[in-house]
Parts: C-alpha cells; structure tokens; sequence
C-alpha cells in the first residue's frame, strides 16, 4: 500500500513537473517570436551558467553553489551566474533529462555563455552531451565527480577541465579507529544510485585497506524501515558510516540529512561520514570533503579562463579538499575526549560561556544603565542651572527696577536707556534675519541674498546654484537622545558648514534639520564636485556630550537659471531632487532632473486617486491563514489590503500606504478595514469551533488619534462580536513616534480584550525596553529573518535567539514568510508557536478562506 501512494505521489509530481515545463517553454517561445532579428544577446560583463544535477536543498549541492556564486562575487561583484538543476536524485531517467534539454535551449539559445560549471557527474555528462547543440564549444569546469567517471566521461573531449571529488574515507576510517579502537564491523549506509554505489565502493575499499582486519556491509539494498531495524539493535563493536542515501530499495525518497538524523535518533551505534553536509545530522564526524572547497577550487578555475588563461594551461585539481569536522553534542554522546581529536579539528555545537550566551543582554542593560546615569547628571545639571538662572532673573528684575527709578529721575539715564533700546532694536534686527540656534542666516536672509545674487548674474551673466540640504534621522536622534542632544547637533553641524562654505557663498538654516546653501558660479564651476566635498564634510562621526554620533545627510540642488527663475520654484525643484536621494537611501546627492516633475506629478495622481478610493469602493481585504506549528489547525487569519483602482489599476501597498497615512486619508480606510475584518471574524467564529483570530494592521496615524479606541469599541458593539476575535498588529515604527500616546492607546484596547501583536520584529528601533513596556502579546519575525533560515551564519543563531526571548516573555511567535520545508522544521524545532505563509496558503479572498476553513 505504501507502494502504491509512493507511486501515485510521483506520478503526480512528475505531472506537475511536465506542466511546468511546458508552461515555461511556453513563455520563452513568446520571448522567442518577439526577437525581430533572431540575434544572439551579449552581456555586457562575462556569463557563467552553472549546472547542478541534483535539485536545490540538496546538501551536497547547494554548498558547491553557495561557494562558487560567493568566490565570484568576492572577484568581480558584475559577472552574471544562471543557475540551473537537472534534478536527477529525485527524477533519474531520460525523460527529465529531455525536459531539461528543451527549457535550458529555449532560455540560453540567444544568450552567450561564456563558462559552464557543473557539478557532479550528470550535469558534466549532460553538458559534454549538449555540445554540438546549444552550449556549442563553451569551455567546460566541472566540480564533484570522482576522478574515474570524470576521466571516463571526459575522455574524447576537449575544452574541459575540473576539480575531482576525492573521498579522504581512509581518514575517516583511521580517525574512527584512534578514537574508538574497539570496533571491529562497519555499516555503510549508501543507495544503489549510482552516485551512492560510487561513494560505497570508496569506503569499501578504504575499509580493505586500511591495517585494522576490519569487516563491513553495504545496506544499498534495504528500506529505510529495514536499515532503522537493524542498526536499532545494540551492537558493541560496530559503527556506521554515512555515505549517500536518498533513495531505499523500494524507491521511497528522503533528503540524506533527514534520514541521517533520524537514525541517530534510534540507534545506539557511532556514526562517522564522509561529507561535510552531514554534520549536523547525527555523525560524530570524521574526514569530511567539502563541498564549499570543492566550489572554491572550480570558481578559481573559471575565472583563471574569465582573466585570460588558455584551458589548455590549467590542470584538473585532484588535492583532497576534506578537513576534520565533529559534532560535540555526539562526542558527548560517544563519550569521546576532545583532547583525542586531531589538531585544527572543526567541532561544532560545542557549549558557549555564560557571557557568550547572554552577551547581548548584557551589553544592552549595560547600555541602558549607562544612558540612565548620563541623564541623570545632565537632568541634575540643568536643575541647577534653572536655579541659578531663576536667581539671576530675580536679580536682574530688582536692578532694572532701580534702574527705572533713576532713569524717570536723570536726563543723562534717559540717554543711557535710549541706547540700550537701540541695542535692543539692533538684537531684534539681527534675529529677524539670523536662526538664534544655529547663528546662521534664516530663511528671509537667504531670500534677499539670492535676489542680490541673480541681480549681480544678470549682469554678469553668470549663475546661481542653489543646494537643499536635510540631515538624516534627525528625527530619531530627537526621540532616542533627547532635544538638547538634537540642539548641540544642529550647532556643530552648521560650524561644519561655514568651515566649508567661507565666503564662496551663503549657507542658512530655513527651519528643523533643513539647511540651504546660496553660491554664485561661473560656467567652469564644477557644481557635483562642490556638493560631493559637502558631502564628505558632513558624513562624520560627531561627540556631542559624550555621545558618539554618525551624522549624514542628503542634498538636492538646482541652478539658475537653468532650472528655475524665482526662488520659490529654485527651492522647491532643489527639495525634489533632495527628497529623490531620501527615498534611495543616506548620505546622498543629485541635481534636479526634469524627470523629477514626473514622479512628483504620479505621486499627485496617485493621492486624488487614493480620496475617492473608499467612495468607489475600490479596496477589498485578502486573509493569509496562520497555522497551528504542532497541530497544523488554522489558528488565525491576518487581513490584508488590497487596491484595484479604475484608474490606476492595481496599486501596491507599499505604494498607497505611505501616501495615505501623509494626507491622513488611512484613518477612514483603516476604519473600513476594521469593519471589514470584523464582519469575517463574526462569520468563522461559530460555536462549535475553536477561537480563531483575525489580525488587522495599525496605522500609527490611527493611534495617534484620540477617539480611535472609542471607534473600534463602537464597531465591535455594533456587530455584537468578542474583542478577543481580534489582534491588532503595530510596527517598531510606532515606537518612535509619541511613544506614550501610543502606548496608552494600545494598553486600552488590550484592556477591552483585543490582544496586541508587534509585526516585522527587529527590524526597525525596537528594544527589550519597548518590548517590557508595550501591552503585547504576540510577536511576529520578520520575513527576512525567516529567510536567512536557508543560510548559514549569524542571523540563523539569531533567529532562533529572537525566539527563545519571546517565550521567555511570555509572548506567542508568528513566523511570517515561510516558504520552504526547511524553514518550518527550523521553526517547529525552535517550538515557534504559528507558521504564516506561501508554503501552506497564499492569501485568500474571503470566500476562499472561508472554503479552506471548512476543509478542515
């Protein structure tokens, strides 16, 4: 029985596969058919298309490409890699291959290919096979094949030439002994592919050879249930070692690093292996070939040929690419001695300090103490000097009261006051003119300094440049560090711009962080190089009351009278240009483009558009389910935005919602939504069903409004529904604007039962202090976190981090973004408590979500 579902699972996958083929061979015949002149398409920097044979999520695979794509990057981040796979571990046969064939001609049948890589064996045979076709004499690097096969498929062809994979099973075999002398029988675990009889007839003979009269067998020819029966029995002189096991001998499939590990969870026996994406997976470890020195060492073969070097003058590289790897949690397990290990030896999982473990904890409420002292003392500072300001006030009071008396009495004081109120008047003169912060020329000085610059270019017909400066996050520097931070900033800035600007011009401050700058020029004046030395001159690191400050800004600048006449329009079309680099990122600069008008004029569009929106009832909600990640039951649903607009057609959040939130037109469009979300809540919370939630996304412009607790009680009153149906999700975002209005807000609403949910975590200024005093109750990981699940390195320890904090403060998890199995079994085993995303269901529109809550 297990048979035939195993059998009608395939059938169906392989259905699905020739649809998609045919689907894709479609859209490149369109792509095909459009191409007037059937010419060949050239890149302008070199490409490399690199052909894998088995399919991505393969360890063994997918460390070869991570290597080559990452060595190629480091040489020349502008050299293109395709890259494409033959799937040949989960579809072995001819047919595959042809489908293959006929999608890699259709999408490279116009494109030069400078290099092939494969690697392993099928993709070095499928390319030395496609020659006379589509790849004609492209020079071939292959990587992963044993030197045999690759002499044997190499050996009447030319233009080729590789890194041999080099199994170091001696190695292992010899490591295994010194540490665990007692053994005198192995288990090879490997399948009758033909990759897997290649990597067993390795070990075989690596085991005859060796000096220690050892005896062994290969289990290619057992189930999975067979191997785990046998291997589960306690046998004290016997081990395994690991090869390639992706498919039993009854043709039942499982990735080499699942089943791996799912023996060691059963058997009592050692295991050893051979390759480095087995570590992890229940192996003590051994002499591991690795698959990212074996991706190395073929990258630096393919850009030896990129820089010139003749393929007849490279050599196949057949050094042993391995290194000693173990496991520590399974040396523990084996009660192995660390001290026994080789020198140099990779151990991973290997127990961390204290210190190492809560380090970022420490290091925060270090720097929350810190901060707390610093401003106490400047608290305690500016206490003392109020009082010794309000003194000398009340001095000051009773001499100009004195003063008063015997100025009404003395001609000769009269005088003396007379000229103080001229002094006076000279102070309110220059102030009309001058930022009392700052001491720079003000926004009506720089006005009249630029007609008195446009009369001197009349008549000197020469030009006005004029450059809109905004520094960036200030705003962020006045919540996190406090005014009188911002206010010192804002003087050191300005000194750096007079230190530049001298009397080459006139630089003001018009109002906040906004500086302009006035200069008159020639046509020799090399305007870009001018800003961009205003650019460097601001992008410091500044110490502002001991505080350490990176300080960048962005600048838009316009000519006259190129760009505009009258200083109004000059201002504006700089501040155009300024608020482009905004939008691309810090530290930047661009002149006015008239392009510029434009966008400008678009985003106008799209704002008259977005007013009658509501009223034409052009928005509709879509529902992504959250599921349950030990029970797989629906749990939840988050209401989603959509736009389908007359005019415009369909309109991106990311687009729309910004704008609405600027004009404040998302605090009716996030009423309806509430009443939409509402109404679906009422309709999937029946009696004889468990509590499912439907979240619903806040606008912080929402929460800054006063009444909006009172609406949403009043539409939940309305339609009789209970506040625990729904979960309100805010951003970081919220934390830096009005925090204690909109902690107030949100304390409210959990108050009525609504439970609070904090999106896109660790993305934005969160902290665990904002985290500590929010009403929350849910946290949700941002998608690019779950990404990096697929990837080594920090951020994968990071995740798992986020997730053991949240827990700890008694918080649910969602992960949002989740579209690989490899992902969710992350999750699952970090005990994430709801999984949203592309790999269980889209979002849905209501009548959908509604059929798929039925199903279950």
């Amino acid at each position: 029985m297990d048979n035939n579902m195993n059998n009608k699972l395939l059938f169906k996958n392989r259905i699905a596969f020739i649809c998609s083929i045919v689907f894709i061979s479609l859209l490149f015949n369109l792509k095909t058919f459009a191409m007037q002149d059937g010419s060949q398409h050239s890149y302008d920097y070199p490409h490399v298309l690199l052909i894998n044979s088995y399919h991505k999520g393969f360890g063994w695979t997918d460390t070869q490409t991570d290597a080559i794509i990452e060595r190629f990057r480091e040489y020349d981040e502008n050299i293109i890699v395709s890259v494409e796979y033959l799937d040949w571990k989960r579809y072995p046969d001819e047919d595959n291959l042809a489908f293959q064939y006929k999608l890699i001609e259709h999408k490279y049948k116009y494109v030069n290919t400078d290099i092939i890589i494969t690697t392993d064996d099928i993709a070095l045979e499928f390319a030395i096979q496609q020659r006379t076709g589509i790849f004609k004499e492209t020079p071939i690097v292959y990587t992963g094949v044993l030197e045999n096969s690759a002499r044997s498929r190499t050996k009447d062809a030319d233009n080729i030439v590789g890194v041999y994979e080099v199994l170091d099973a001696i190695g292992t075999v010899e490591i295994m002994m010194a540490l665990q002398p007692e053994i005198n029988n192995i288990y090879v675990v490997c399948d009758a592919t033909e990759s897997g009889k290649d990597v067993s007839g390795a070990i075989g003979e690596a085991i005859e050879e060796s000096d220690f009269n050892l005896s062994y067998r290969i289990l290619d020819n057992l189930s999975y249930e067979e191997i785990k029966t046998l291997l589960k029995e306690p046998q004290a002189d016997s081990t395994v070692i690991m090869g390639t096991f992706t498919m039993d001998s009854q043709g039942n499939r499982k990735s080499n690093e699942t089943f791996s590990k799912e023996l060691a969870d059963i058997t009592t026996l050692p295991m050893y292996t051979v390759y480095e994406y087995l570590l992890d997976y229940g192996v003590i470890g051994g002499s591991l070939l690795s698959g990212t020195m074996q991706g190395n060492y073929g990258a630096a073969l393919a850009i030896e040929l990129i820089e010139g070097t003749p393929i007849k003058l490279l050599k196949t590289v057949d050094m042993i690419p391995v290194y000693f790897g173990f496991d520590y949690e399974y040396l523990e397990k084996n009660s192995i001695e660390i001290n026994n290990l080789p020198v140099e030896s990779v151990i991973i999982n290997r127990p961390i300090s204290y210190y190492e473990l809560h380090r970022d904890i420490i290091l925060i409420y270090s720097g929350i103490t810190l901060t707390l002292l610093v401003f106490i003392i400047i608290l305690s500072y500016n206490v003392k000097m109020r009082k010794k300001v309000q003194k000398d006030l009340e001095v000051g009071h009773e001499e100009l009261l004195l003063t008063y008396e015997a100025l009404a009495a003395s001609e000769e004081e009269l005088k003396a006051q007379n000229e103080e109120l001229i002094e006076q008047q000279e102070k309110i003169n220059y102030l009309a003119y001058n930022d009392f912060l700052t001491k720079l020329p003000n926004r009506l000085h720089m006005e009249e300094y630029f007609a008195k610059l446009i009369k001197n270019s009349d008549r000197l017909n020469s030009k006005v440049m004029m450059a809109f400066i905004d520094i960036d996050n200030f705003n962020y520097i006045n919540t996190a560090h406090g005014h009188q931070i911002g206010d010192r900033l804002l003087q050191e800035v300005s000194d750096l711009f007079k230190s530049y600007v001298q009397d080459r011009g006139m630089i003001g401050r018009i109002g906040g962080d906004e500086f302009i700058c006035l200069i008159a020029i020639d046509e020799n004046f090399d305007c870009k190089n001018y800003i961009d030395g205003l650019l460097d001159k601001i992008n410091n690191s500044l110490e502002i009351n001991g505080k350490q400050l990176f300080v960048t800004a962005c600048i838009g600048y316009a000519v006259y009278p190129d760009d505009g006449k009258a200083y109004d329009e000059l201002l504006i079309r700089a501040d155009m240009a300024m608020y482009k680099m905004k939008s691309i990122g810090k530290a930047k600069a661009s002149r006015f483009d008239i392009k510029m008008n434009q966008e400008m004029s678009d985003k106008i569009n799209l704002t008259n558009a977005l007013k009658y929106a509501l009223i034409k009832k052009e928005f509709h909600l879509v529902y992504q389910p959250q599921y349950n990640s030990k029970t797989n039951n629906i749990v939840g649903y988050e209401a989603l935005l959509r736009w389908n607009s007359h005019i415009l057609g369909l309109v991106p959040p990311f687009n729309f919602i910004p704008i609405a939130e600027s004009t404040g037109d998302i605090v009716e469009i996030g009423k309806w939504v509430i009443e939409e979300a509402v109404r679906f809540a009422k309709k999937i919370n029946i009696s004889d069903r468990d509590l499912i939630k439907v979240a619903v996304n806040i606008s912080v412009v929402q929460l800054l409004h006063s009444d909006f607790v009172e609406v949403v009680k009043t539409i939940i009153e309305k339609e009789a529904v209970s506040p625990k149906w729904l979960e309100f999700e805010v951003t970081e975002t919220v934390l830096i604007k009005s925090f204690d209005l909109v902690n107030q807000q949100l304390k409210m609403l959990s108050e009525i039962g609504i439970d609070i949910a904090l999106d896109d975590f660790d993305t934005g200024y969160s902290s665990l202090t904002y985290l500590r005093k929010l009403p929350i109750s849910t946290l949700k990981i941002d998608k690019t976190f779950i990404d990096d699940i697929l990837n080594e390195g920090e951020n994968h320890f990071f995740t798992r981090a986020i997730i053991d904090i949240a827990h700890r403060l008694n918080f649910r998890v969602v992960a949002e973004g989740v579209e690989e199995e490899v992902q969710l079994d992350y999750l699952k085993a970090g005990n994430c408590n709801t999984i949203q995303g592309y790999l269980f269901s889209k979002p849905l529109h209501e009548a959908d979500a509604l059929e798929l809550l039925e199903s279950f």
